[in-house]
Order: structure tokens, then sequence, then C-alpha cells
């Protein structure tokens, strides 16, 4: 056993070079699922941390650090995956695709997806809520019309994340606030000014998107096709609506995920019995394996054959790796050893908004969650704007503007997961879509540079 060594940035930058090559090779070259890529990382990292001199026992400790913390998205996961199978199984997601075929434009079905799932996002302040609800209607909508999905789930993801970063009834949006130690409210009014142009930009690129790709893929005769298939095949009432609305409204009133999800299932089991023929233990079949759509209708079937405890068990053990991986990279001093080193290189308050949106955005990354790039970054950056004499709404709005935004399009991040596992669609495919995340980078470093010699005038 090598002696314990203290952690240099070379040292913490090893494993980093090691993922990054990992990740590439099997996404480029090697075309195999990311599992292979964070598992063969952790043995890597595993090795070098023995090397360093850390005993077995304290390294098992460090993987399972972060196990505490996914048991709650592990149960979400499952829930979502049962949701869905007994969402179509009782009538719930084709009545929601019924009437959105019925009811929707489809000349503004991109916008309309943007703005719909920003307005609900910010009532309920939860992405999950929002996306495995109007989202998941959306993209069964956008199937059924032909649009391509990577694109509609990049906009339904974009709209999904603005309450996640803004809301005031949002738990990150309130993690972020205590972590740059502001109030939430103060944080909430800055964080509005950074959004506003990418909000206008990414609305006026869906709505054109949306009409470029109206002509090749809606005809108004095979909506009407599909609407009659869905009726004959399904049960169609109003009252199916009632689980979805009761997530929205449950969520609103602050009912935790967990119970919120758990008392929809049990709806919608109720609702199955009362208006479908269809029988209980079907209903408990698509809740653990998901529904089989045999209309005989190419379209619907593809649509309609989804959901089941079971098709979340890929994604979960994913996250068990990364989550793994994440315990070991924090427990190790990586993460606060790379970005302490970009602390150490700030001069001037300028660099201030820059470094920290980076400091976030590695955070992410390498924390694999949300958490860690606000969490993290907040704390580590607090001492730094006091001396530099920057308010720390300033450090609320950047950590906002990077690393939690940015959070759905880093592959192997817990958030971007389970934007896969409930929208079907991959996150290397939806990426350049998000136009919101993509942009509000941007827009939150010209602000806060903006804002930062604003300051420094009045100062004067």
């Amino acid at each position: 056993m090598s002696t314990k060594v203290e952690l240099s940035f070379i040292k913490a930058m090893l494993p980093v070079i090691t993922m990054i090559i990992l990740i590439l090779l099997a996404v480029i070259v090697w075309e195999i699922p990311i599992h292979l890529a964070i598992f063969f990382e952790l043995i890597i990292t595993v090795s070098l941390a023995l090397y360093w001199g850390h005993h077995w026992e304290n390294i098992e400790k460090m993987l399972f650090s972060n196990f505490r913390d996914i048991g709650n998205i592990i149960m979400i996961l499952l829930l979502i995956g049962m949701l869905i199978g007994v969402w179509i199984a009782s009538g719930t997601v084709p009545t929601m695709i019924y009437f959105g075929l019925k009811l929707i434009n489809p000349k503004y079905f991109l916008l309309l997806s943007f703005v719909l799932t920003s307005a609900i996002s910010m009532a309920i302040g939860t992405a999950v809520g929002t996306t495995s609800t109007i989202g998941l209607a959306l993209i069964s909508i956008a199937s059924s019309l032909g649009f391509p999905l990577p694109l509609v789930a990049g906009a339904i993801i974009s709209g999904s994340y603005v309450g996640d970063r803004m809301s005031p009834v949002s738990s990150i949006a309130n993690i972020t606030a205590y972590s740059a130690g502001v109030k939430i409210d103060q944080m909430v009014k800055h964080m509005i000014y950074s959004i506003i142009p990418p909000w206008i930009i990414s609305s006026l690129l869906y709505l054109i998107l949306g009409l470029k790709y109206l002509p090749a893929t809606i005809e108004l005769k095979q909506i009407r096709v599909l609407t009659s298939i869905i009726a004959a095949n399904f049960n169609i009432s109003i009252w199916l609506l009632i689980p979805p609305l009761l997530i929205i409204i449950l969520a609103a009133l602050k009912i935790p995920t967990l119970a919120n999800l758990t008392i929809s299932i049990l709806t919608s089991l109720a609702l199955g019995l009362i208006f479908n023929s269809t029988a209980a233990n079907s209903l408990l079949i698509s809740m653990f394996s998901g529904f089989d759509s045999i209309t005989g209708n190419p379209v619907i079937d593809n649509l309609l054959s989804r959901g089941g405890l079971t098709s979340m068990l890929e994604l979960i053990a994913l996250i068990m790796l990364v989550v793994l991986l994440g315990g070991l990279f924090e427990e190790l001093g990586i993460l606060s050893k790379i970005i302490a080193r970009l602390v150490n290189t700030i001069q001037q308050k300028s660099q201030l908004i820059l470094v920290t949106m980076i400091s976030s955005i590695i955070n992410a990354m390498l924390g694999c969650n949300q958490l860690f790039s606000v969490l993290l970054t907040g704390k580590m950056m607090q001492k730094k704007f006091d001396q530099l004499a920057i308010p720390r709404k300033e450090l609320g709005r950047a950590l906002g503007d990077s690393g939690l935004i940015l959070s759905p399009l880093i592959p192997w991040n817990v958030n971007a997961l389970m934007m896969v596992g409930i929208l079907g669609v991959g996150t290397l495919e939806y990426m350049p879509y998000t136009f919101l995340p993509l942009l509000l980078p941007l827009s939150g470093a010209l602000f806060g540079m903006k804002d930062i010699r604003s300051f420094n005038n009045e100062a004067c």
C-alpha cells in the first residue's frame, strides 16, 4: 500500500481526462452504451485512489457516499414508468393525444409546446413534473403528427427547466438561493433580465421551425384517421384527464413528488376500471411491463407501446453508476481541487461571473446532477464575491444560468437521464434544439459583465 499523498491539480485532472476519452470512444467510436464507459472509468478512478494511498474500506465509503441522495430519484423514475403504463392502459394518454390532435393548431405546435411547458414549470416548479405530464402528452401528439421528436423534445425541455431555474416553488431554485446566500425573491427578480432575450429568441426559432416542418409532415386527413383509430380502440373521456391535472395541482400545492405520483397512479387505476373494460390484471401488467398496443396502425402502436416499471431499469442502472463515480470524485477532492484552481485565477471583478459559470458547469459534469452544480459552486464562491464586493444575487443568477440549466444537456447527468426516460429521445438527439439552455449561459455572462461594470461605475 502506497503512502497517502495530497491531491494535486494534475492528479485531480487525470480521472477527468480519462472519463472524457472513454465517453467519446463509447459514443463516437465503439457505439456502445455509455454505461460501460462509466464502469471502466470507475475502475480507473478506484485504481488511482488506491495508488494515491486510500484504503479500500474508505474507497467503498466514498463510492456510496451519495447513494442516500438517489433513492428519491430512483423511486420517481420507477413511479413514472408505472404511471406511463397505466395512463396508456386506462385511456389517459390516448385521451390527451385525441384532444390534442383535435384542438392544437399544427402550425404553432412547437411554439405552443415551449410556451405551455414554460408556464406550467413556473407554476409547479419542477421539470420532471412538467415533462411527465404535459411533456408526455406533447411528445405523444408530436409523434402522431410526424414532427421530428428531437425537435419537440428540445422545446419541451427548454420550457420545463424555466421553472427549475427561477420558480419560487422550485426546490432547486431555493437551494440555489441558499447556496448563493440570497433571498429567493431577490434572486428570481434578478434572473428575469437574463432570461428574456433567450426566451424570445427561442420562441421565434420554435415558431419558424414549426412552420418549416409543417408542409412535409402534417396532413389534415392523416389527423382525422389517427383520431378515429384512437377513438375506436380506446375509451376517450374528459374525466381521464384528471390524473395529469391532479399532478399539476398537487405539485402547485407543494405535495412531495413521490406522494403526488402515487396518488396519480391510484387515480388512474380507479378510472381505468370505471371507464374501460380493461381488467384489473391488464392494468397492473401495464404498470409493470408497459402497455402493448395492437390497433393495427403502426404509428399508433409504436406510440402507445411503452411504459412500465421495467422500462426504467436500464436508465436506473446508468444513474447508479454515475452516482458512484460522482461520489468518488467528490470525496477524493477532485471537484474541489479543480474549482479551487479556477477560483484562484480570478484577479478582476470582470472575471468573476465567467469563472463562476464555468465552475458550475464543471460540477454539473463531474458531479452528475444539478445539486453539485449550485451547492458546491455557490459555497466555494461566496467569499470571493464578498471580497470583490459583488452582490450575492449575481452569484445566484450565475449558478442558474450555467450548471443548473445545462444539466439536462449533459448525457450522463441525472437530469438528462430522467428526460430520456420520460420522453424517449436521446440527449445528443435533442441537445441541438434546446435553444433556451444553450442561449442562457451567453445571456447570463453578458448581463453579469454589464451589471459588474455598472456596479464599478457607481462605486467610483
